[in-house]
């Protein structure tokens, strides 16, 4: 794998490597006429993708403040971040695992809404896999870190999918793996939701070889 980004080693621990951001697009016209839909970024293939088994938040400025489970990602500049975990089947060991995040822009979503102000730089940290949040983690008590350093930052908009990692799943099948996403210069909270216009970050699965140049 090539290496450029990702939502932390979250995707670190998803991948086989880190630091890919392998695209960022649009839906495309002919996409829009197959799916009969209105232009929303990405789609979810029913049972082949995992929604956060685990959402919370942690504050820098707060560090033993514990947020439990949430249902939205929050993040403010040098200050909140969230984490976000899966769990991976033990029988998606032989699939490939693709970590992506959904950014309908706020007219193409029907059961969610967002807040979105600045520059739009997030950082990405991944933990060891295995270990994950629960009700005690704080951003002094995080879980183990990951192998990888943090992932250059990224830049997100609305109007896109960011696919940020694609790796085989077996480096975390049977278990839980986690990232903090941050930032330094944004105030964002999304509801994470997939009905109809998915947003927020979700692993879907592929199998067989990835697609090559020029059958893509």
């Amino acid at each position: 794998m090539k290496g450029v980004l990702a939502i932390a080693a979250l995707a670190g621990a998803v991948a086989a490597a880190p630091y890919q951001l392998i695209n960022k697009r649009e839906l495309k016209s002919n996409e829009w006429r197959r799916n009969k839909r209105d232009g929303c970024p990405g789609y979810l293939t029913e049972g082949e993708f995992e929604f956060p088994h685990y959402i919370t938040q942690v504050s820098e400025k707060n560090p033993d403040k514990a947020y439990g489970p949430q249902y939205n990602g929050i993040f403010t500049p040098n200050d909140i971040s969230t984490i976000f975990s899966f769990d991976v089947p033990a029988s998606r060991a032989d699939a490939n695992c693709t970590l992506e995040f959904l950014f309908p822009k706020q007219s193409q979503l029907k059961t969610s809404s967002y807040t979105y102000s600045g520059a739009g730089s997030f950082f990405f940290k991944g933990y060891n896999p295995g270990s994950c949040p629960d009700g005690s983690t704080t951003y002094n008590n995080q879980p183990e870190p990951g192998p990888f350093p943090e992932f250059p930052p990224i830049h997100m908009e609305p109007g896109f999918a960011y696919t940020i990692d694609v790796g085989p799943c077996f480096v975390g099948a049977g278990t839980c793996v986690a990232g903090m996403t941050s930032t330094n210069d944004t105030n964002f909270e999304f509801f994470q939701d997939y009905d109809q216009c998915p947003i927020g970050i979700y692993t879907t699965y592929q199998y067989g070889l990835p697609c090559e140049a020029p059958f893509c």
